[in-house]
């Protein structure tokens, strides 16, 4: 049997996949990186028990995974895309086990940018749950801190603002992104820099070799 030879694009992401692993460790996050959010989606469930308290973010990301219809099954799931579930799972998320969000934007030198509209996933990412798993999907990897920064609020979002219909600068007219916007429903009203995890391995990043969220 022949040895598989991988394409330039799988070898691409091994590389890309172990520059990352080795930045993100040394500032003490876990890291791993998958081919596909199935793969990935398999990965964080077996890390998951059945007794675990579950909570989650609001995240694109980990909507398109497709991991919350397995987690239901789950008795301590809290499933905060229940209208009625919304505030209860916020709060909960503090003293939860799992929480799974994304992040806006990772460097290649391990820094997380979060930038949230009114704090709840920011907060609950640095402070709270014992474990954080981040979906990451590729579009959402950029080289430095300072672009990092620029992705979450040009792009980011912006693309936040389209998406829950707010006529935030950064989504309409010139698309430009006002540093000192004033508007009441600013989706980067509070942007963290994570450039260490200081309780080894709490932050888990999921890295996946597609394009998810935004």
């Amino acid at each position: 049997m022949k040895d598989y030879i991988m394409t330039v694009q799988e070898e691409y992401f091994k590389n890309l996949s172990d520059i990352l692993k080795k930045n993100f460790k040394k500032k003490g996050f876990a890291f791993n990186s998958f081919s596909n959010k199935e793969e990935a989606k398999k990965f964080v469930l077996s890390k998951i028990k059945k007794e675990d308290i579950i909570t989650f973010g609001g995240s694109s990301s980990v909507n398109q995974m497709g991991i919350l219809e397995d987690l239901k099954g789950y008795k301590n799931f809290v499933d905060r895309n229940k209208k009625e579930l919304k505030t209860d799972a916020e709060i909960k998320a503090f003293s939860s086990d799992i929480y799974l969000c994304s992040a806006n934007a990772i460097s290649k030198n391990g820094d997380v940018i979060e930038i949230d509209g009114s704090g709840n996933r920011t907060a609950a990412v640095i402070y709270g749950p014992k474990k954080v798993f981040l979906i990451v999907g590729k579009n959402k990897l950029v080289n430095t801190e300072k672009e990092a920064l620029k992705r979450a609020k040009d792009i980011a979002a912006a693309q936040n603002s389209i998406r829950f219909k707010v006529d935030n600068p950064c989504a309409v007219g010139d698309m430009i992104c006002k540093d000192n916007c004033e508007i009441d429903k600013r989706m980067c009203a509070y942007t963290v820099i994570i450039n260490k995890c200081h309780i080894k391995d709490r932050i888990h990043i999921i890295f996946i070799n597609e394009e998810l969220g935004f």
